[in-house]
């Protein structure tokens, strides 16, 4: 009796030996199978690009008399977080009128644009100025300062619209003149500054907010090559070193050779 006892004991620790190893077996397997659809599923560099800006089929017409201009033809184009694009093309190409739709300057007839996961094209009038308050920053060929407002008003007249305090304001828009080099004309008016200093306090009313894209439409068209080239190495600097979004029109190759990549537009249509 204690024979058989013990030979049932011997084949219960054989069953449960084999039960333990067949469950390794299943484990690793289970492993290998996670491993593999991990490969799977692990993202290529096309899906692990951060996309900031998207447009979507942009389609902008606009009416000339009896003739309907189309500026924009099914545009699409994609911008990473941190990239410096050029967008350039021949007088007419439509140039003026993709960064409008992208900088929520103009609405597309048809198609839309994604900023930050944002589906702008559900936004109201009213939502897309809030939104290009808060996130959204632009420097004009013509600088676009007001005359009676000295260097630091004009910079701080956007951060009051989004409800900072004075003290909020004076010191954001003194940090940010310093920043582009104008720390010693705080006060000074447009009227006696250079048009390169007016277009350096049109990039720091740009930038105070930190918006997440800055968009510059022929930003050095009424500066003299040098003074272009002080205001592009700025561009490079705040797109460097604080990974700032920049989107800018130029008709200029040597104004391109800044920019990461470079949108090309001909009659409406993006070129390659």
């Amino acid at each position: 009796m204690g024979q058989i006892k013990g030979e049932t004991m011997e084949i219960i620790q054989k069953q449960t030996e084999e039960a333990v190893k067949s469950m390794d077996e299943i484990r690793k397997q289970t492993e290998n199978a996670v491993k593999s659809t991990d490969e799977i599923r692990k993202p290529t560099d096309d899906t692990i690009i951060d996309t900031i800006i998207e447009g979507i089929d942009i389609m902008r017409t606009f009416k000339m008399g009896e003739v309907e201009v189309r500026a924009l033809r099914s545009v699409n184009v994609r911008i990473r977080r941190g990239e410096f694009i050029a967008i350039m093309g021949p007088s007419g190409s439509g140039k003026t009128t993709l960064l409008n739709q992208l900088g929520l300057l103009d609405t597309p007839n048809s198609g839309k644009v994604i900023i930050d996961g944002t589906d702008t094209s559900r936004l109201s009038d009213s939502e897309k100025g809030k939104f290009r308050l808060h996130n959204l920053g632009y420097v004009f060929q013509d600088y676009a300062l007001l005359p009676e407002l000295n260097a630091m008003e004009n910079v701080y007249i956007s951060l009051m619209m989004q409800g900072k305090s004075k003290t909020e304001c004076e010191s954001a828009a003194a940090e940010i003149l310093a920043a582009v080099g104008l720390g010693d004309r705080l006060h000074q008016l447009p009227s006696k500054m250079s048009g390169g200093q007016q277009q350096r306090v049109s990039i720091a009313r740009a930038l105070a907010h930190s918006p997440e894209v800055l968009f510059a439409d022929e930003p050095c068209a009424n500066l003299d090559s040098q003074t272009s080239k002080e205001v592009l190495d700025l561009f490079e600097q705040f797109n460097q070193e604080k990974g700032q979004t920049i989107v800018m029109v130029t008709h200029e190759e040597w104004h391109a050779e800044y920019a990461d990549r470079v949108i090309r537009l001909k009659d409406g249509v993006v070129q390659g």
